[in-house]
């Protein structure tokens, strides 16, 4: 008998009736399988198990002091960074049982396993506790021995067996343990380029509301600042929203950002930078908020944040508050020439500025918050003022166009500033009889170079470009006239070495001269000089010394 047929006969019978039997569904056990695997070796996605436990874990250790099991010493790992028992207390932000609880930790290193476990709880706690921000000083100082721990036994921990993914991805990213711990990410992350945030989740299990998120935002900032100057103000915009996004970052980011872009070539004004500055640090001009903006970016580029908020301001009023609705942009551009030489400003405010709550309103009020005072008396519901301190005089322009701007000196107003209320008539800011009051400019035709002249002969203020004002043919031969003469200040006698040189065209001081029916004798032709015929107490004297006229006891005012 051939056993061979009859073996492969069996066989076929042996496989047909395997194929009729349904196969095992294996899902479920691998599932079990892999759960097994990493219970066995360690995941560090997973925590140590209930909250429950941890809690009760913590609060006993927190009552005896002692850790009796492993388990214990694993639960209180994770609930290092967390508030327990009664009154709240973090482990991490004890000056004793923190301590001891590393004791503990390291004690289990002869026990690779338990000892991964311990070091997870640990990790996943200095990841999540704001160790960097965190105003509780045992708090701060045990978070960064607990960053010297883990960063300790960092290399020792990748070299068991088995070879596990968390433990490699934490040595290849130890900058995590150590001071700035994102800025090697910054560069890639500000090109667009955010994987690192999806590795750091799945290998290291660090979750969003941990500092690393937030410091991976502050090393973009970080990184734009290495930047060239044209490059960095490309990213300027982004960087400011995506700050507004993180709160808790928008001070170390902004100060950042700021002093990086005063160091710019050119830094004119950028309102979504100045308008989320002073949201958050309130305005640079009162002398309660000056400590805070010197010490997050220092002098300089606080004053370039004051500038901008001159110039805001400047705008605003010439635009925003004219009591007609109507922008004035001569004015505006005007005074925005000497925005640089204004060492304060405040505003009045009528009835309708003051308690009208549409945004533009409500943003001038806010930028200008402990610098504004109610406009009242007559009809000033619909107007206001604008008042600026320059030199040792106060500027007050109101937004009617057909008022002068009235000059007082600083030192001598019929008002106080800070006070809550100013009259905005003759008995308050248009008091021409207080004795403070020294000038009323007018708006007529040609006033820019009146008051340039005022400006630069008594307040020794220039435009900021230092270009001469231009004004029309016709307007040369406008009378320049005062309410009063103004006694000379100790400034005005300086020596004409001292003061700023004019640049005005020589034909309209002729001109001016010849409205004035000064006698003038022009000997340029013959290599002299230009010579007017009056004495140093004239009227005009201060003009003509303020554009770099000399005078000669006896002859009168000469310049070559």
């Amino acid at each position: 008998m051939n056993l061979i047929p009859a073996f492969r006969a069996r066989l076929q019978q042996i496989n047909a009736e395997i194929l009729q039997s349904p196969i095992p569904h294996l899902a479920a056990e691998m599932a079990q399988t892999t759960q097994r695997l990493r219970m066995e070796y360690g995941d560090i996605s997973r925590g140590s198990g209930d909250q429950h436990s941890i809690a009760t874990a913590v609060i006993d250790y927190l009552n005896t002091q002692q850790l009796s099991t492993y388990r214990d010493i694993k639960r209180v790992c994770f609930g290092l960074s967390s508030q327990y028992g009664i009154p709240l207390t973090r482990i991490i932000e004890h000056d004793v049982l923190f301590p001891k609880l590393l004791n503990e930790v390291e004690r289990l290193q002869s026990e690779p396993r338990p000892f991964r476990r311990c070091f997870q709880g640990l990790l996943k706690a200095y990841f999540r506790y704001p160790g960097q921000q965190t105003t509780h000083a045992i708090g701060h100082e045990n978070w960064l021995v607990l960053r010297d721990f883990l960063a300790k036994h960092c290399k020792a921990l990748k070299q068991q067996k088995p070879v596990l993914e968390w433990t490699q991805a934490l040595y290849e990213h130890r900058n995590l343990l150590a001071d700035n711990p994102c800025h090697v990410y910054g560069s890639a992350m500000l090109t667009g380029d955010q994987s690192v945030v999806e590795m750091l989740k799945t290998r290291l299990g660090i979750d969003d509301d941990t500092w690393v998120m937030e410091e991976l935002v502050l090393a973009q900032v970080q990184a734009a600042t290495k930047l060239q100057d044209e490059e960095f103000k490309v990213q300027l915009l982004p960087l400011v929203q995506l700050l507004e996004r993180h709160s808790g970052l928008i001070t170390r980011g902004l100060a950042l950002l700021l002093k990086r872009y005063e160091a710019c070539a050119e830094h004119s004004d950028l309102p979504s930078l100045r308008e989320v500055a002073l949201r958050e640090w309130k305005s640079p001009w009162l002398e309660a908020n000056k400590p805070l903006w010197h010490a997050q970016i220092g002098v300089a580029a606080t004053n370039m944040v004051s500038l901008w908020l001159k110039k805001r301001s400047i705008q605003d009023f010439f635009e925003l508050l004219q009591a007609d609705g109507q922008a004035d942009r001569q004015r505006m551009e005007f005074w925005l020439k000497y925005a640089e030489a204004i060492d304060d400003i405040w505003l009045a405010l009528g009835l309708n500025s003051l308690y009208n709550n549409k945004p533009d309103y409500s943003r001038i009020r806010r930028n200008m918050s402990g610098r504004y005072m109610a406009l009242e008396g007559g009809t000033y519901n619909q107007d206001n003022a604008f008042l600026m301190r320059i030199g040792g005089y106060v500027f007050i322009e109101f937004g009617k166009q057909n008022n002068a701007c009235h000059v007082f000196r600083a030192d001598n107003l019929p008002f106080k500033f800070g006070q809550k209320s100013v009259l905005g008539t003759q008995d308050g800011l248009k008091n021409k009889f207080h004795p403070g009051h020294c000038e009323t400019l007018t708006h007529s035709e040609g006033w820019q170079w009146k008051f340039a002249n005022f400006l630069r002969a008594y307040a020794h203020a220039a435009p900021s470009d230092d270009k001469p004002i231009v004004v029309s043919a016709s307007a040369r031969h406008t009378t320049h006239t005062t309410s009063r003469s103004i006694p000379p200040t100790e400034s005005s006698s300086q020596p004409v070495s001292t003061q700023q040189s004019a640049t005005f065209d020589i034909g309209h001081v002729l001109a001016f001269c010849k409205e004035r029916k000064l006698k003038v004798e022009d000997h340029r032709s013959h290599g002299g000089a230009i010579w007017i015929r009056i004495s140093e107490t004239h009227e005009v004297s201060a003009i003509l010394k303020s554009l770099g006229f000399r005078y000669k006891t006896g002859k009168g005012w000469w310049q070559t």
